[in-house]
């Protein structure tokens, strides 16, 4: 592991912890002494200009009720609990088998659309509700002043199919509400997004808010299938509306909510997804009986070929100036020293950026790795249809999450340096992506992509001196130290990048600001995409409040 000649020391004798507060660690102090052989070198601590508190917004004088009304009246709380229990019990999944919109597969998102009918009579009421690709939604509620762009909030409609209902608390689709969780399928990806953006503009509406900035919110219904029959659709249809950079900001789900360090709330925004690419690897082989085999049978061949992708030329972990990441990490060094390792604001200062990452994902584990590397799963892989004959078509798909530092090119070109000297040790064909040896009915290895392959995602920007990014953090910083709960901690507000992709995927014409952000406490959610999914009703509450503080912040803010 090649890391940054201050950090080697610190690995060497196992300093580093896997804890999220790392405490017992010694903590950065004004200045620190780091071994560097038989040099001692001093490195200052953050100064001043590091990580500037963003000044907060205060809730504009409109004359509406405040956000805390929400959190604290019991009937908001009855109200919420209703509406999100009753489109949680509409079972809208998706899934890659159905691409058409018009199948029975997808009736339920009928009862879903009467739902939301019911629930927000007066969104449906005041704004141009369209339906795009049959159950893409798109509400407009046009502003007074053309001259502002429009803001855009999104969520997704479809949630990812049960397996056994059996292995459920309750019914994965009752709404069943215990008196502090909601449980059920989408109950927190990302039903509450849903609801409690409509129910922040519902609310608005019905005090007689009338909107000066144009409000869009845009919600998808095969999110969790790919988003191309949803959010493709309706991004298609904004921007032949509006046109390219049209909107001020979107916002969807994502990021990684709202994390406490030490005596520090940090809410971290996703301003950036990585790429995405699926491998298929596909053989054709001679069959036979299983008592006379080959020395490698298909099975046998594809297995050597994961092997390899899984131990060779593994990619690189690289943290440099570019990476969202380190505005959340700078922040932590400046304002929770006491509560990180006490080489984070050296190894930043570093220009080893390998050695970097390498070093924090040594120290906080492989989630933190994977935000600076390239990940690599095989998740599929099938061959033979019965015991004594040899399997003739054997398939495997390799997903990859490229990093931002990459992009799928690399990945395909390693996988091919990888592969084909595999192919041409057993005497086979050999295609991928389009190019190589004719295809041929047998003894043929085709490696090709599964699905559209995402690039990297463009950053937003997270500058202090970008007007609508602070006006946001802002508005954030504002919104949860208002709350009792944050008990009167200082909220940084920090970019980050995501994992996995949303929606947002197919937005990034319509703006360069795009935050993916659930503004979630920890644990206010659990088991999403698994057996008893489920919300902390509280923090829902929280998040309708804090949409319901943007939309107001930014309605007549101009840059």
């Amino acid at each position: 592991m090649r890391v940054p000649v201050i950090l080697t020391p610190i690995l060497a004798t196992g300093a580093v912890s896997r804890s999220v507060s790392f405490l017992g660690q010694t903590p950065i102090g004004d200045q620190h002494q780091i071994s560097n052989g038989n040099t001692l070198t001093s490195i200052d601590a953050p100064g001043d200009d590091v990580c500037p508190l963003p000044p907060k917004v205060a809730p504009p004088n409109d004359g509406l009720h405040s956000s805390l009304d929400f959190i604290q009246d019991a009937s908001y709380r009855s109200k919420q609990v209703e509406r999100l229990s009753r489109v949680v019990q509409v079972p809208s999944t998706s899934t890659e088998l159905e691409d058409d919109p018009w199948s029975d597969y997808y009736a339920p998102f009928l009862d879903l659309h009467d739902e939301l009918t019911k629930l927000f009579p007066l969104v449906h009421s005041y704004a141009k509700v369209e339906k795009v690709n049959r159950f893409g939604l798109a509400y407009t509620f046009n502003g007074t002043n053309s001259a502002l762009k429009p803001a855009l909030f999104m969520a997704h409609q479809d949630v990812v199919p049960i397996d056994d209902p059996n292995d459920w608390t309750y019914p994965p689709f009752s709404g069943h509400y215990d008196g502090q969780w909601l449980w059920g399928r989408g109950s927190s990806d990302c039903k509450n997004t849903l609801i409690g953006v409509l129910s922040a503009v519902e609310d608005l509406l019905k005090q007689g808010w009338a909107p000066t900035r144009t409000l869009v919110l845009s919600f998808g219904y095969d999110e969790e299938s790919k988003g191309w029959k949803g959010a493709g659709c309706l991004a298609e249809h904004l921007e032949k509306r509006y046109g390219k950079d049209s909107f001020e900001f979107i916002i969807d789900e994502g990021g990684m909510g709202i994390q406490t360090i030490g005596d520090k709330i940090y809410a971290m925004a996703g301003v950036g997804e990585k790429g995405a690419l699926d491998i298929h690897i596909s053989l054709s082989i001679d069959g036979g009986h299983s008592s006379i085999p080959p020395p490698h049978t298909g099975i046998g061949i594809i297995s050597e070929i994961i092997y390899h992708l899984e131990r060779e030329q593994l990619f690189t972990p690289k943290l440099d100036l570019s990476h969202p990441s380190r505005q959340g990490l700078t922040c932590q060094a400046k304002h929770s020293a006491d509560f990180v390792e006490p080489w984070l604001w050296p190894a930043l200062e570093s220009s080893d950026y390998t050695g970097l990452a390498e070093a924090l994902a040594a120290s906080r584990g492989d989630r933190v790795r994977f935000l600076y590397q390239t990940s690599q799963a095989a998740d599929l892989i099938n061959g033979g249809v019965k015991i004594n004959a040899l399997p003739e078509k054997i398939n495997a798909t390799v997903n990859y999450r490229v990093a931002i530092h990459e992009n799928t090119d690399i990945v395909r070109a390693r996988a091919i340096n990888i592969i084909t000297p595999i192919a041409k040790a057993h005497g086979l064909t050999f295609s991928a992506f389009g190019a190589g040896d004719k295809p041929q009915p047998n003894n043929h290895l085709d490696i090709s992509d599964y699905a559209l392959p995402l690039e990297p995602a463009p950053i937003s920007p997270t500058s202090p001196s970008d007007a609508v990014w602070t006006r946001m953090s802002g508005v954030t910083r504002q919104f949860f130290e208002s709350l009792p709960e944050s008990g009167n901690k200082t909220v940084l507000v920090v970019g980050d990048v995501m994992t996995g992709n949303t929606d947002t995927r197919f937005y990034w014409n319509l703006t360069r600001n795009i935050w993916r952000f659930s503004p979630i406490r920890p644990d206010g959610t659990k088991n999403i995409h698994t057996v008893d999914e489920r919300i902390d009703m509280a923090v829902h509450l929280e998040g309708l409040a804090f949409y319901y503080e943007l939309i107001r912040a930014f309605d007549t803010y101009e840059d």
